[in-house]
């Protein structure tokens, strides 16, 4: 795997959550807070069910334009 780094957000610490993208596949990979609460994980089930291997992280809004230009987009107006 070989990963692009498009950004940090939600401290000013190098220990941040982080978007990059895996070069060679396109996939997005991120770097967030881990959710545990049972009832944010009971909502996250009703549409998409969580496996043993699988976690949910919360990843700041911070992060949205680096996401965005992960993406491939450009110049994104998120005020």
């Amino acid at each position: 795997m070989k990963l692009r780094f498009y950004g940090k957000g939600g401290s000013e610490q190098d220990e941040c959550p982080s978007v990059s993208v895996d070069e060679d596949t396109q996939n997005l990979v991120f770097v967030g807070y881990p959710i545990d609460d049972p009832d944010v994980i009971a909502q996250i089930e009703q549409h998409s069910r969580i496996y043993k291997t699988e976690q949910a992280f919360l990843i700041p809004k911070e992060l949205r334009r680096a996401i965005w230009e992960a993406l491939g987009g450009h110049n994104p107006n998120f005020g």
